[in-house]
């Protein structure tokens, strides 16, 4: 069974936006066109799964606005504004352990890969789980199936189920590569709207409870 980190595992207390913010103002003025260079420019090198995205997402921004600061600090300097923001919760670490003490358990998750890490390492996650994914490691994105394939691959199980919070990167994707689904869709989404998923959940907390579990997926959660 495979988890999806960011958005389903892992959730923030600041705004993305708001962290770009704080970072570049000890520098210069952090712009909204500034702001948005960086996140063209971060989206682009991770669907590319280029190396040292955010690095890559400073260096136009530098060019946009007068900062006296390297991309490369910035990037530092963000990442750990970042990984300071992240929260995950009792019930998400709960879920973890209770399927991790019957079932092969993983988490593939879009991102750099040394960013990623720190985030399951901070809280703990890692050593909950067999195996982790990251797209730029990998140099494959969700809803890549090519990802979800080579997830198959390191996983000895006969099935597999993919919990995420994206529609259309984490069910949508896992399902073309033959995996039951269940869909965090943080209680905003009609069911008729997530038909594809095998389960609806609005919090990964849920997946503990008896009454909102899939019954399709009773299986791998049934101590």
């Amino acid at each position: 069974m495979y988890f999806d980190l960011d958005g389903t595992l892992c959730s923030y207390d600041t705004s993305f936006e708001a962290l770009f913010r704080r970072t570049v103002s000890l520098y210069g003025e952090p712009t909204d066109v500034a702001h948005e260079t960086y996140v063209d420019r971060l989206l682009t090198a991770l669907d590319r799964c280029e190396s040292d995205p955010y690095r890559r997402a400073f260096e136009p921004v530098t060019k946009t606005i007068t900062l006296d600061v390297t991309p490369t600090t910035l990037a530092a300097e963000y990442c750990e504004r970042e990984l300071e923001a992240t929260v995950v919760t009792a019930d998400a670490k709960r879920v973890l352990d209770t399927v991790a003490a019957t079932n092969p358990t993983g988490i593939i998750t879009n991102g750099d890969g040394e960013h990623q890490r720190a985030k399951l390492d901070r809280h703990e996650l890692a050593d909950r789980v067999d195996e982790v994914l990251v797209s730029n490691d990998c140099g494959v994105r969700k809803p890549d199936r090519q990802l979800f394939e080579l997830a198959k691959e390191c996983l000895d199980a006969d099935e597999f189920i993919y919990v995420g919070d994206s529609y259309d990167e984490d069910i949508v994707g896992a399902r073309e590569a033959g995996f039951r689904t269940v869909y965090v869709d943080g209680g905003s989404v009609a069911v008729e709207d997530a038909a594809a998923a095998d389960g609806i959940v609005s919090s990964i907390g849920e997946l503990l409870d008896d009454d909102p579990l899939p019954a399709a997926l009773e299986g791998p959660f049934a101590s």
